[in-house]
């Protein structure tokens, strides 16, 4: 099988769409990273996901449709008056864009995309090309980030290729992800919203639109519900990743080829300083706003693997909530 990288042409994306529907697997562009893609009615497509991924049969995936696409239509059940509420007014807020809802599942959704699961995470994208590409399909689209699985998440085609190969057949190319990295995941299973992924949408902009408090992190116990992302493991390169703060930097020992990424002059000036005492460094650094860092984070992480650092070091986050994905991202890709 030969690998097709497309541009995001009408004619292509139609190809694409037809791909899906016979049961391809297709990598498209959304506004968090590139996803890996199967219509939801095509049971060893879905399947193929997990195989080109290496990602465990009862890690769940997300689906995806565009924003004209009935979720009620037996994909999904609203049948809770209470939950219906809280989707409509997160769905008018928020799709398309970076938010991904946990609800029931409907009898019409496949237990291989859920996990086994009786709930489903669903999003609407806002990248044009994911939106005009799930359009043309007209089912719901599987789509987990198009990469090995625990490993970076593609913010570019050529990361897919890289990743995946020839397991792919088709890669749709696109603008460059707005957002950079992963959609917040809620759950509207309980009474109480849950935010178990944090991402661009904060929980303090759900609490805003729903007019109540919303818990964070996952729920504990056996029969709490399982979401893309949720390992403590994730996001990893092959190189050592470490999260300090300006004042740990000087005292921490670290590999003789290492990178740095920060934000702050105090962490700049102390990288440079620590860096002169290392056999090989590099210092990168950025605007300190957490949309750009977010937009850039995979970037790094994969340029320390494709540059061959032993160690990248990045500044500790600010403990605020805007910063809570990036946050999220690192302490996984450190575990």
């Amino acid at each position: 099988m030969t690998i097709k990288v497309l541009e995001p042409t009408e004619l292509n994306i139609l190809q694409c769409a037809q791909a899906l529907q016979s049961g391809s697997l297709v990598a498209f562009p959304t506004e968090t990273v590139f996803g890996l893609g199967a219509a939801v009615t095509q049971p060893s497509a879905v399947e193929g996901i997990f195989r080109a991924k290496g990602r465990p049969s009862n890690h769940p995936l997300i689906a995806h449709a565009h924003t004209g696409f009935d979720w009620a239509e037996g994909w999904i059940d609203l049948s809770s008056a209470r939950l219906k509420a809280q989707f409509l007014a997160l769905t008018q807020q928020f799709w398309p864009g970076p938010l991904t809802l946990i609800v029931p599942k409907g009898d019409k959704m496949p237990l291989n995309v859920t996990g086994g699961q009786r709930s489903v995470g669903v999003r609407c994208p806002q990248h044009p090309v994911a939106q005009a590409l799930l359009k043309a399909t007209g089912v719901p689209v599987a789509a987990p980030s198009a990469n090995r699985f625990g490993k970076v998440s593609p913010t570019r085609a050529a990361h897919v290729v890289s990743e995946l190969g020839v397991s792919v057949p088709y890669v749709l190319e696109g603008d460059i992800p707005e957002v950079g990295i992963e959609s917040t995941i809620v759950s509207l299973l309980d009474e109480t919203p849950r935010l178990l992924r944090p991402g661009r949408i904060t929980a303090q902009q759900i609490e805003a639109v729903l007019g109540q408090a919303v818990a964070v992190g996952p729920a504990a116990g056996e029969n709490a519900v399982r979401f893309s992302g949720g390992l403590e493991k994730h996001y990893s390169p092959d190189a050592k990743v470490c999260i300090l703060s300006a004042e740990q930097l000087m005292a921490e020992p670290l590999p003789s080829s290492t990178l740095f990424v920060g934000w702050s002059d105090s962490f700049i000036e102390q990288a440079n300083q620590k860096g002169g005492q290392l056999q090989n460094s590099s210092v990168v650094s950025n605007s300190g706003l957490p949309a750009e860092i977010e937009q850039n984070l995979y970037i790094w992480l994969r340029q320390a693997d494709e540059q061959q650092w032993d160690c990248v070091v990045f500044e500790q986050p600010p403990a605020l909530p805007e910063w809570a994905g990036v946050a999220d991202r690192l302490r996984r890709a450190a575990w």
